[in-house]
């Protein structure tokens, strides 16, 4: 055997048991590409998708502090005396949404939680706000109707009167599970709803003892039904709301406009009730308006007045007194997501049917709020 002989065979040799080892090799895998968040502009800004789904979410909220006063305000013969002073509020609010499309239509859903320090009724644990489902037009859950569509400053009241609600059938725009259809056409819209007011009071039909031995008998009539028309053209939007409740079998017809006018917005609100009802009970009808003006890029001042008549609700019906309003808003914006805002009105209540006395009183406060 000659070298070269030698020289081919060594050569065939590793050749042979390289490709054995290789055959044997272990090879690890690549790794998997990571999924970003992607964002889902279908529904408006600040959705993504939640990751490994066509499902949209947002997240949102914002944090408050505000420091409010009043005088006092003395009602004589009514027994109603509220004492002046100040009281200090911090409010956090976080708001999710979920929104993806389906073969009848957006499929929705809000989580709003809610929480003040100073707070009676709710105390300091969050608590729900605006909760539902919502598939195409159809919402079913908690949520608010459209009694009042807002208006630009803080100085017309339209949750609350100049006595408070006397009746106090957390009237307006108390949370309320309910059920509604809205017909949505661009610059047309209008929607019907059913509400169940008082819904923690328990089961509504049929009666029961209580755990202090006393017959109680449930109330099933605490029904309302409300509707909504609305129209925008331009610069100017305009709704008439209806409200109806079986319990009180009384009625609320309210309206909003608001327009574009000169170097502001104006916003008009009128209320007509037929008697105290869950819709509304501050007063037979009031009328209020408000004017914002821009007078600055950062800075709006919204003077406002607004009058009641027949303040009184007496036996299912309204009887005299009137009061009114005045007071101006400023909103500043101290820079982007926060905003400063300060309001002081004076309110003046006139009783004339056969309970003595008048009465007035200023209330105020400031606000910070930060909204992300």
């Amino acid at each position: 055997m000659n070298i070269k002989s030698l020289l081919l065979g060594s050569a065939a040799a590793l050749a042979a048991v390289s490709g054995a080892q290789a055959a044997d090799a272990i090879v690890a895998a690549e790794p998997e590409p990571m999924e970003y968040v992607r964002v889902c502009d279908a529904f408006g800004t600040g959705y993504f998708y939640i990751p490994g789904t066509e499902t949209c979410l947002k997240i949102g909220g914002y944090v408050r502090t505000e420091v409010g006063g009043r005088s006092d305000f003395d009602i004589d013969g009514l027994g109603r005396v509220q004492d002046g002073g100040y009281r200090t509020n911090t409010r956090a609010q976080l708001r999710l949404e979920a929104k993806s499309d389906t073969e009848l239509g957006t499929l929705a859903s809000r989580v709003t939680l809610r929480a003040n320090t100073n707070d009676s009724s709710r105390g300091d644990d969050f608590y729900l706000e605006e909760t539902y489902l919502e598939l195409g037009g159809l919402r079913v859950g908690q949520f608010y109707n459209y009694f009042d569509t807002g208006l630009p400053g803080e100085t017309v009241l339209h949750d609350a009167g100049p006595l408070g609600g006397l009746v106090d059938y957390q009237a307006t725009d108390t949370l309320n599970n309910g059920i509604r259809y809205t017909f949505n056409g661009g610059a047309f819209m209008g929607y019907v709803g059913v509400d169940a007011f008082n819904s923690e009071a328990g089961w509504k039909t049929g009666s029961y003892v209580n755990a202090d031995g006393d017959f109680v008998e449930s109330n099933d009539d605490e029904i309302g039904v409300n509707g909504l028309v609305a129209a925008k053209l331009g610069g100017v939007s305009i709704d008439v709301f209806g409200g109806y409740e079986f319990d009180n079998e009384d009625g609320v017809i309210a309206s909003t406009l608001t327009a574009e006018i000169g170097p502001g917005s104006l916003g008009v609100f009128g209320v007509y009730s037929t008697g105290p009802n869950r819709y509304w009970d501050y007063s037979e009808w009031t009328i209020g308006a408000e004017y914002a003006i821009k007078v600055s890029d950062k800075l709006s001042i919204a003077p406002g007045a607004q009058y009641w008549d027949k303040i009184l609700p007496v036996a299912g019906d309204y009887e005299g007194g009137s009061a009114w309003r005045v007071g101006v808003t400023a909103d500043y914006e101290i820079t982007k997501d926060l905003a400063f805002k300060a309001t002081v009105n004076y309110t003046d209540v006139d009783i004339d049917t056969g309970v003595a006395g008048d009465g007035d009183r200023w209330d105020g406060f400031l606000r910070l709020q930060r909204n992300f």
